[in-house]
């Protein structure tokens, strides 16, 4: 096991189902653009290829001793690079939809996220990188229960 793979995996749970979260939020959103949506809609297809490159299903299946750790640091970059492009594309959405950046406890929290995947992509450390996905989580938590604890 790799605790640091096992926290991203919680933390990638929490923010598929906070996805899903603003999705029944905005069931009542009457007036969608087409590019509106396809900028929702990313933003849980991105979540799930996260998911993929800490476990790859296939090699899974095709390696006896696979090595969650290993599998983690050379998908890394990766990871950190697509986690900091959803945090951006939220962003980014909420502008389109909205039609401003609101600076507001919502998108500082965000602004939070995009440093600790900064720090995910450029730091490479064993301790730092589950330092970095333990705070993730913590922010994340903290996240929920002040901006999305209610509809």
């Amino acid at each position: 096991m790799h605790y640091t793979t096992l926290v991203w995996m919680a933390v990638l749970f929490l923010l598929l189902v906070q996805v899903w979260w603003v999705a029944f939020y905005r069931r009542e959103i009457i007036h969608w653009s087409f590019f509106g949506f396809l900028l929702y809609l990313s933003i849980p297809t991105l979540v799930s290829v996260l998911g993929y490159l800490l476990v790859s299903e296939i090699e899974l299946e095709l390696e006896p001793k696979f090595d969650l750790e290993r599998e983690y640091y050379e998908n890394r970059r990766w990871f950190f690079g697509i986690l900091g492009s959803v945090v951006v594309l939220s962003l980014v959405e909420d502008a389109v939809r909205s039609g401003t950046l609101s600076v507001d406890l919502n998108s500082a929290i965000r602004f939070i996220f995009l440093l600790l995947s900064a720090a995910g992509f450029f730091i490479r450390a064993k301790r730092a990188q589950f330092s970095i996905a333990m705070t993730f989580l913590i922010v994340l938590l903290c996240y929920i229960g002040l901006v999305f604890a209610r509809l």
